[in-house]
């Protein structure tokens, strides 16, 4: 069979974000009514390298605490790593499921060069994560639950390595200076 140009549609971002807002929304209502009085204080979506899975991750203002306290040493460690939040893949399960369904079916189909030297899978990775960061911003703006200036807001992967200078880039775009002056600090030390 002849190799020629990808007949491969575009993959519908707006469409996702969509799904991702709804989902987010679900997903911050049904922990805050679980945990009650605990305010949800940090709320991040995050994919894994291979940009297959869409998740959220939550961690109350107490859960914050006791991870900070429990771990002096390494405070910003856990209170920048939502895959170390105590509701990590928590929330709107079903609607995450799906989302990852999609874009997992979306990088399987991918076609070229294996998954790390894939300009077609770079560059999908790429705009999943700048999706996200626009979902967030959407809904910080639209949003009351997520308007609230002391819920931290974090893109990210879970399990790659990203540039200090991106990941500091979405903590500016999507939180208030005082989270951004802390990231930053921590951030800065990775360059030391």
């Amino acid at each position: 069979m002849p190799s020629g140009p990808s007949t491969r549609s575009p993959f519908d971002f707006s469409g996702l974000a969509d799904q991702i807002a709804a989902a987010s929304r679900a997903a911050l209502s049904e922990i805050s009514a679980r945990c009650g009085d605990d305010p949800v204080r940090a709320f991040a979506l995050y994919t894994d390298d291979g940009a297959m899975t869409v998740c959220p991750a939550m961690a109350t203002e107490r859960q914050l605490h006791v991870l900070v306290d429990e771990n002096p040493d390494e405070a910003d460690f856990y209170r920048f790593s939502p895959t170390e939040w105590p509701m990590e893949g928590e929330g709107a399960e079903q609607a995450f499921d799906a989302l990852c369904t999609r874009v997992r079916t979306h990088v399987m189909a991918l076609e070229g060069e294996p998954e790390e030297d894939s300009t077609a899978f770079e560059a999908f990775r790429e705009e999943l994560l700048e999706t996200f960061v626009q979902v967030l911003e959407r809904l910080r703006a639209e949003d009351p639950a997520f308007a609230d200036p002391r819920l931290m807001l974090l893109v990210t992967v879970s399990d790659g390595d990203e540039d200090a200078s991106v990941l500091r880039h979405r903590v500016a775009r999507l939180n208030g200076p005082d989270v951004q002056e802390q990231f930053g600090a921590w951030t800065a030390a990775w360059e030391e």
